[in-house]
């Protein structure tokens, strides 16, 4: 019999971490009724993924022996153990008490909900502005990364892309949620899908996310529930390789939605993926200058 929920945790070097984030997802204030399994990405200490089994007797691991990427890592622990419900959760993210339960709830009581999102969290209680955002058309995308975004946040154009002009402690229906927490319905999946393997690294959220409301269902952020998101700890160990991946999701994304096949369409898609290879430019320039091992743009 499946389980009501089960957590998908990628691991790829993630022992500094990855206890804290299982720690919290075996609370004992968390239902039994879930499955959890670490997909883990051919970590270079496999040995620290199978103690954890010697702490969780109910933890299931998958261990690849190459680096297949989050998308395929996160469909192999799905396609392993059905569930009602499948939670996507970063190891570097420590779920707070009762955010699963709170989640599974609500998506009870919201049966037009595909998609869920949580308050994400950073250290200092402040909120991680990624964890509500809209699609990345060229108009928001614009915003963004000229910084209109942050000189105007209460903007209901310049902030859309986080939704920086809405309260952050009320639910809300956005466009997307970051898929350093989220959780769908396998409802969904037998309609959409899973994953898109063809997003590395990045970028297989937003594409959830975009694909479930064009099939009219609804993507929420679900304040009531908050983890804490010690962000990019893992991909921060080889920047250069995450800002690769950070930035090509871009283009796929833009190539399997929004490019078009006429002279016209062809000329924009060029424009928009050499504004992309600039972006990325600018962010190893940057990182190189300032001796930073940051991913994507500034804050």
């Amino acid at each position: 019999m499946n389980k009501r929920l089960t957590a998908v945790v990628v691991s790829y070097n993630s022992e500094d971490y990855l206890g804290a984030c299982l720690d919290s997802l075996f609370a004992p204030a968390v239902s039994s009724d879930r499955q959890v399994v670490v997909v883990d990405n051919a970590s270079r200490d496999q040995g620290f993924v199978a103690q954890m089994c010697n702490r969780y007797a109910e933890l299931a691991v998958i261990l690849n022996e190459q680096n297949v990427g989050f998308s395929r890592a996160c469909n192999q622990g799905i396609r392993a153990y059905p569930a009602d419900y499948y939670l996507l959760i970063n190891p570097d993210c420590v779920a707070k008490e009762q955010a699963l339960e709170k989640c599974v709830c609500y998506l009870d009581q919201h049966p037009e909900i595909g998609v869920l999102g949580c308050r994400v969290e950073n250290p200092d209680g402040s909120l991680q502005l990624a964890c509500r955002r809209a699609v990345p058309r060229v108009s928001t995308a614009f915003y963004r990364f000229s910084g209109l975004s942050r000189l105007f946040p209460r903007s209901s154009s310049f902030g859309r892309y986080n939704y920086t002009y809405l309260d952050e402690n009320a639910t809300a229906e956005v466009e997307a949620v970051s898929g350093s927490f989220l959780i769908f319905r396998d409802e969904l999946t037998r309609q959409i899908g899973l994953l898109d393997e063809e997003f590395f690294l990045y970028g297989e959220d937003l594409d959830l996310c975009y694909r479930a409301g064009l099939r009219g269902w609804k993507v929420v952020y679900y304040p009531e529930a908050a983890v804490t998101h010690y962000k990019r700890r893992s991909s921060s160990q080889n920047a250069p390789a995450a800002n690769y991946h950070f930035y090509d999701a871009m283009k796929i994304f833009y190539r399997k939605h929004w490019a078009s096949a006429s002279l016209a369409g062809r000329i924009k898609t060029r424009a928009v993926f050499v504004a992309i290879d600039a972006m990325h430019l600018a962010a190893r320039a940057r990182n190189l200058l300032l001796g930073r091992q940051e991913v994507g743009s500034p804050r």
